[in-house]
C-alpha cells in the first residue's frame, strides 16, 4: 500500500457526516460536583517529548494530576518544538521509533488514555505534534490538497518604452531554515498559476525600494494572456505597457510550502513507519486540510489498541485540540479563495493581488520577503487587504468546522486557539470551536480576552479555555501568587477553564540532566510537577481556581454591553478607548458582525440581545466608519425592538471593503439615517459620554462599586431554573493588578451594588475553604437593587457572589430577615448560631434591621492587641541535585539541614549564611499564648504578611485554610485553644536558586541551559507573622 492511503482511505467520506447519534464527551455534561468539593479543577498541558517514556512514570504523573484535584490534562508530543528554533531542543532518539504516529506512541496513547480513566479524569488529543497544526505525511505526499500552502509571486520591472514577451517571472522562494542553517520544509516542486497582473508604477516610486507603489488605475489583468503551462515550465506572456513609464509584470502562483512540524526519521522516511515521516503542517483554510488531520488520527491512533472506544467512555475523551498556529507562509492561500472572495465580496480577487504581501504584522504570517506592493494614494487598498482577510477568515471557519464535526463523530469535541497569530475575524473565529481557548502569554488583558469572548457567547459555547501561566524567563521560578493572578485576570476576560502550562513527563529522557525534561529551553514557565518544592501544596491553591471555575461554568455568561467591532487582530490597544465604562461598573465585550449571522444571536427580546445568551443591554459603536449592509439593517432592527445603541463620534458612512460601485455604501447611509432619529438611539462625542448616555436611557450595569474604580471587573453567569421564576446570578469580582488607562492599582474599599434583574437574596462564596453563606447586611434601594457595604478587595484579590430567588444555594438555607446597618467598623456575618458581628476596636454596634427595628451591642478586645509571634525555629529540606547530573535526572536529593533559631525574626533564606543557593521545603514553628475561650467574645485572624510562594500551616497540628497570597490572613478562631498553641507553617520554594548554582550545567535536550536566568529569589516566610484580634458578639434574629 502506498503510505499516501494511510492519509486518504477516508478522505471522501470521514467528514461527511452531519447526524451524530452516538454519544459524545461533551464537557457540558460532566459532572460538576458541589462548590465545597467541585469537580470542575484546572486541567494542565502535559508534554511528552516524545514515545521514548517508561508507562510506569505515565501512570504516575497521571496520578499526580489527579491527586491535586484537576480535571484533566491534554497530551502534547513536543518533539523539541519542531527542532526548528533556537533553545527548543534537539531531536535525540529517531523519531521513526518514538515519533507521533510511531507504534510506540500508539501504545503509550492508550496507556495514557487507560490511566486517565482509571483515575477519573479526562484526556485531550493533540491533533499532531508541537502545536497540533500537522500530521504525519509521506515526504512524496506532502506536495497534495489538503497541505499548508501559500500564495508567493516573481516580479519584471519594464523600463518606459519597453514591452515584455517571454517567461512568466519566477517567484520568489524563501525556505524554512532551521536555526543550525538547515533546509527543514518538504521538498516542493509543483506550482500553480494565481494570476498575472502588469501596472504602471505610482510617480516617483523608486524599483529599489523595500515597497514599490503602483498606480491603481493602470492595473491589467494579464491572466487570459498566459500561454504554456506551468507544469512544464513553458508558461509565458506578452504585455506592451500603453504609457511611456516604468512598469512591472507580477506573476502569482499557489504552492505547497511543506511546513515543517516534526522533524522525520534520521535514516529517512519508511513507507510502513508514519513515525519515520516528519509531521507538517496542514491548509488551515479548507475542510480538505482538516480532512488530512482527521483521516491521519482516525486511522493511525484512534483504531489503534481500542483507542477510540476508550476514548468515548463518559469522562474519558474530551478534546481533539490544536495549540496556537505557529506556521508560516509567504502569504496564506487555498484552492477555494479566490471562488470565495468572488463569493463574498462580488469581485475578481487579482486586482488585489499586488497589494496583499503587505500583510506582514502578525509574527508568524509570512519570511521576509526582499519587495512588496501596493498602490500609493491612487487607490484605499487597504479595502482589498480587508476583503482578503475577510475571505481567508471565512475559509478558517470552514476548516474549524470541519475538525468539530469530526471530533464529534469519535465521541469527542474540538478545542483550539482560534485566529491566535493570523490576520483574521477573532470574534467571528471564537464562535466555531466547542471550546475556543486563548493564552496569557499572548492575551494578557483582559480587554483582549474580551476581543474573543463575545464570539464565545454568541456561538452558545459554555467553555471558553485559557493556556495559563507561561510567563517568559520564569521557568522553574514561577511564584504561586503570579500563577493566580495570570487565572484571575484570564477570568475576567470572561474565560472560565484554566488550563496551566504545564507538566513535564517527570521520567529520565537522554541527552537531559537534572532537574529533566525542560521545554521550550528554559524560557518559559513553568516546569509544574513532582520535581518542584511546592509541588505538594498546590492543592489549596488549585483547589481555590476549582471552586472558582465551578461559579463560572454555571450557567450562561451574562454582558452589559456589544461592542460592534471588525477587524482582524487582537490588539493591545483598547478598541473601546478609556476606562469609563469599566468604572461605571459595566461589562461588555466585543462582537463581530460575523457574529451576529448565529442563531439567535441577533433575536431582541424586552430590549435584551441575544437573550438566551449574554442577553446585550445595549449595542456600542465606538468611532466605527464603515459597518456591513447585513449589520446596519440588523441596527435597525435592533432599535424597533427597544435595544438601545450608542455612537461614539459619528455614525459609519461606508461599508468594509472594496465595492464596485456605490450601491452598499448607499444602502448603509439610508440606514443610518433611520436608525439617528430613533429615540433609542444616541450620538456622543467621546467613549467617556456613553455611561451617562447608557444611564439615560435606563440601562444599568449587573454590578457597580461606589468608589468607582478603574481596576474593578466583573462577570456574571445566570442560571434559569426549571421554572421562570428560578433564577439564580454569581458574580465574580477581580482588582486588577495591572494599570489600565494610567490608573494605579491599589487596594479597593467600596460598597457594592448587584442588580441581577430580579428579586433576590444574596450569598457569599468563599473560595479558599469552600464555604457558602448567606449575607447578613445589605440594604435594598430603589431599583431593587441589593447594596452591600464595606467590600474590600487587595490588588489581584477576588470576590464571589450569588443572587438567587430560591430558598437555599448549595444546601444553605437563603436568611429570612437581614441587617440594614451596622455602624462604621462593623462586619456582619452568618453563623452556625445566628449573626456574628466583628471590629477590630471595642465600641457598640448600633444595628438595624430589615424589619426597620434597631438594637445596639457592645463590642470589647478584652484589651487585646495585635502582636507579632517571635520565636520562630527554621528547619529546611533541602532539594539538591545529584553529585553527577546525568544520574537520578529527575529525582532531587533531599537533605535535611541544620534547624535554625530566628532569632534576629523572619528573613528571606538568602539572608541567612550558606542558604543563598538553597531551594526546598522550610518548616517554620513556634508557640503563642492564646487567654480565651473557643466561644469567647474575642476571635483571631492569623496574618502572614506576604507569602513568597506557597504555604500550608497547622494550630495544635490542625490545618488551617490555605491563605490567600494577595491577602494572607486566615481567620484562626476556631483553631486555636485557650493557653499555648502551636503553630507551624510550611513555606515551599521554587527550583529557581538551586538551578542557578548548577548554571549552564544543566542540559535538556542536548542543549544547556543558556538563556539569562532570573536573579535568585527571596525563600521562606519573608515579613513579620501577626494575630490580629477582633471583638465578637453573636445576636439572632
Amino acid at each position: 500500500m502506498h503510505p499516501s492511503a494511510l492519509l486518504t482511505g477516508r478522505l471522501s467520506s470521514l467528514l461527511l457526516i452531519t447526524n451524530f447519534a452516538w454519544s459524545q464527551n461533551l464537557p457540558q455534561n460532566l459532572p460538576r460536583g458541589s462548590f465545597q468539593t467541585p469537580k470542575t479543577g484546572v486541567k494542565w498541558r502535559y508534554w511528552i517529548e516524545d514515545a521514548d517514556v517508561d508507562p510506569d512514570t505515565l501512570r504516575f504523573d497521571v496520578s499526580e494530576i489527579a491527586r491535586l484535584g484537576s480535571s484533566g490534562f491534554e497530551l502534547l508530543s513536543y518533539q523539541s518544538y519542531g527542532s526548528i528554533g533556537s533553545a527548543t531542543g534537539d531531536i535525540v532518539v529517531d523519531p521513526t521509533d518514538f515519533a507521533f504516529g510511531s507504534d510506540r506512541f500508539v501504545t503509550v496513547s492508550a496507556a495514557l488514555v487507560q490511566a486517565a480513566m482509571e483515575n477519573n479524569i479526562t484526556i485531550d488529543f493533540s491533533l499532531g505534534p508541537d502545536q497540533g497544526a500537522g500530521v504525519p505525511v509521506f515526504p512524496d505526499d506532502v506536495d497534495m490538497e489538503g497541505m499548508n500552502t501559500e500564495m508567493v509571486f516573481g516580479t519584471h520591472f519594464i523600463q518606459p518604452g519597453d514591452s515584455f514577451n517571454g517567461p512568466l517571472p519566477s517567484p520568489i522562494i524563501v525556505p524554512f531554515v532551521d536555526f543550525r542553517g538547515n533546509v527543514a520544509s518538504a521538498n516542493i516542486t509543483k506550482m500553480s498559476l494565481v494570476g498575472v497582473i502588469g501596472a504602471e508604477l505610482a510617480s516617483g516610486a523608486n524599483t529599489s525600494a523595500a515597497r514599490v507603489s503602483l498606480d491603481f488605475n493602470t492595473v491589467v489583468d494579464l491572466t487570459d494572456q498566459v500561454q504554456g503551462s506551468v507544469d512544464d515550465g513553458t508558461a509565458s506572456v506578452s504585455w506592451t505597457p500603453s504609457n511611456n513609464n516604468t512598469s512591472v509584470l507580477l506573476s502569482y502562483f499557489s504552492r505547497r510550502n511543506g511546513w515543517p512540524e516534526a522533524k522525520p526519521g534520521f535514516h529517512g522516511a519508511q513507507p510502513d513507519e508514519p513515525g519515520s515521516w516528519g509531521s507538517w503542517a496542514v491548509d488551515h483554510f479548507s475542510a480538505k486540510g482538516a480532512n488530512v488531520s482527521a483521516s491521519f488520527m482516525q486511522n493511525n491512533i484512534l483504531s489503534q489498541q481500542g483507542i477510540g472506544d476508550l476514548l468515548r467512555q463518559p469522562g474519558v475523551g474530551q478534546y481533539m485540540w490544536e495549540d496556537s498556529m505557529e506556521f508560516r507562509a509567504q502569504l496564506f492561500w487555498t484552492e477555494g479563495l479566490p471562488q470565495r472572495f468572488m463569493e463574498r465580496h462580488g469581485y475578481n480577487i487579482s486586482i488585489a493581488l499586488p497589494v496583499l504581501h503587505t500583510l506582514r504584522s502578525s509574527p508568524f504570517s509570512n519570511p521576509a520577503i526582499n519587495r512588496t506592493f501596493d498602490y500609493g494614494t491612487s487607490f484605499n487598498w487597504g479595502k482589498f487587504t480587508e476583503d482578503y482577510q475577510d475571505t481567508l477568515t471565512s475559509l478558517y471557519i470552514d476548516y474549524m468546522t470541519a475538525l468539530s464535526d469530526f471530533a464529534r463523530s469519535v465521541g469527542m469535541t474540538f478545542s483550539n486557539q482560534p485566529g491566535y497569530n493570523f490576520r483574521l475575524d477573532v470574534a467571528a473565529s471564537a464562535a466555531i470551536p466547542d471550546t475556543p481557548e486563548i493564552e496569557s502569554l499572548g492575551v494578557p488583558t483582559i480587554d483582549q480576552a474580551r476581543q474573543l469572548s463575545g464570539g464565545v457567547h454568541l456561538g452558545n459555547h459554555t467553555f471558553f479555555s485559557s493556556e495559563t501561566g507561561a510567563r517568559p524567563g520564569e521557568a522553574n521560578a514561577l511564584r504561586m501568587i503570579e500563577l493566580l493572578e495570570d487565572a484571575k485576570t484570564q477570568y475576567a476576560g470572561g474565560v472560565n477553564v484554566a488550563l496551566l502550562h504545564g507538566i513535564p513527563y517527570s521520567g529520565d529522557y537522554p541527552n537531559t540532566t537534572w532537574p529533566g525534561l525542560t521545554t521550550f529551553g528554559y524560557r518559559f514557565a513553568e516546569m509544574h510537577g513532582p520535581r518542584q518544592p511546592a509541588w505538594n501544596y498546590y492543592r489549596g491553591y488549585l483547589d481555590f481556581l476549582a471552586r472558582t471555575q465551578y461559579l463560572l461554568q454555571a450557567g450562561v455568561a451574562k454582558v452589559d454591553l456589544a461592542i460592534y467591532r471588525k477587524d482582524y487582530d487582537i490588539t493591545s490597544k483598547f478598541p473601546f478607548q478609556g476606562t469609563s465604562l469599566i468604572s461605571a461598573g459595566y461589562t461588555y465585550e466585543y462582537i463581530s458582525p460575523e457574529n451576529l449571522k448565529l442563531p439567535g444571536a441577533s433575536t431582541v427580546v424586552d430590549g435584551r440581545l441575544a437573550p438566551a445568551g449574554p442577553a446585550y443591554k445595549a449595542l456600542i459603536l465606538s468611532r466605527i466608519q464603515n459597518i456591513t449592509v447585513d449589520a446596519a439593517q440588523s441596527l435597525v432592527d435592533f432599535s424597533d425592538n427597544e435595544l438601545p445603541i450608542i455612537f461614539v463620534g459619528s455614525v459609519p458612512d461606508d461599508v468594509p471593503g472594496f465595492e464596485t460601485g456605490d450601491s452598499q455604501k448607499t444602502q448603509v447611509q439610508d440606514l443610518m439615517d433611520q436608525l439617528v432619529n430613533k429615540s433609542t438611539v444616541a450620538v456622543v462625542d467621546t467613549e467617556d459620554d456613553v455611561a451617562g448616555a447608557l444611564a439615560q436611557m435606563g440601562v444599568l450595569p449587573a454590578a457597580s462599586a461606589n468608589s468607582k474604580s478603574p481596576n474593578l471587573y466583573t462577570v456574571v453567569r445566570e442560571v434559569q431554573g426549571e421554572s421562570d421564576s428560578d433564577r439564580t446570578s454569581h458574580f465574580y469580582l477581580f482588582n486588577s493588578n495591572v494599570s489600565t488607562g494610567g490608573s494605579v492599582p491599589g487596594l479597593i474599599n467600596f460598597t457594592l451594588t448587584l442588580n441581577p434583574g430580579f428579586n433576590g437574596t444574596p450569598f457569599v462564596l468563599d473560595p479558599w475553604t469552600g464555604e457558602v453563606s448567606p449575607i447578613v447586611l445589605y440594604a435594598v434601594d430603589d431599583n431593587g437593587s441589593i447594596v452591600i457595604p464595606s467590600i474590600s478587595l487587595a490588588p489581584a484579590q477576588t470576590a464571589l457572589f450569588t443572587v438567587t430567588t430560591l430558598t437555599s444555594f448549595e444546601g444553605v438555607a437563603a436568611s429570612s430577615a437581614h441587617l440594614t446597618d451596622a455602624g462604621e467598623g462593623v462586619i456582619a456575618v452568618a453563623s452556625s448560631t445566628g449573626v456574628e458581628l466583628r471590629s477590630f476596636q471595642d465600641g457598640d454596634a448600633e444595628l438595624t434591621f430589615s424589619n426597620g427595628s434597631t438594637q445596639t451591642v457592645s463590642l470589647s478586645l478584652s484589651d487585646e492587641t495585635p502582636r507579632e509571634l517571635d520565636g520562630w525555629q527554621l528547619n529546611i529540606t533541602a532539594w539538591t541535585p545529584p553529585d553527577d547530573l546525568s544520574q537520578n535526572k529527575s529525582q532531587p536529593i533531599l537533605v535535611p539541614m541544620v534547624p535554625i533559631n530566628l532569632t534576629q525574626g523572619l528573613v528571606p533564606w538568602d539572608q541567612l549564611d550558606g542558604l543563598a543557593n538553597v531551594s526546598g521545603v522550610g518548616t517554620y514553628v513556634t508557640t503563642f499564648e492564646w487567654d480565651h475561650t473557643e466561644d469567647g467574645g474575642v476571635g483571631l485572624q492569623l496574618d502572614f504578611g506576604k507569602v513568597f510562594h506557597t504555604i500550608k500551616a497547622w494550630i495544635n497540628d490542625v490545618e488551617i485554610p490555605t491563605a490567600d497570597p494577595t491577602n494572607p490572613v486566615v481567620d484562626v478562631s476556631d483553631f486555636v485553644r485557650q493557653g499555648t498553641n502551636a503553630i507551624r507553617v510550611d513555606a515551599a520554594s521554587t527550583l529557581l536558586n538551586v538551578l542557578n548554582s548548577v548554571g549552564s550545567a544543566v542540559v535538556t535536550l542536548n542543549q544547556p541551559r543558556n538563556v539569562p536566568p532570573p536573579a535568585n529569589q527571596h525563600y521562606g516566610l519573608v515579613a513579620p507573622v501577626r494575630l490580629i484580634p477582633y471583638a465578637r458578639a453573636v445576636i439572632s434574629f
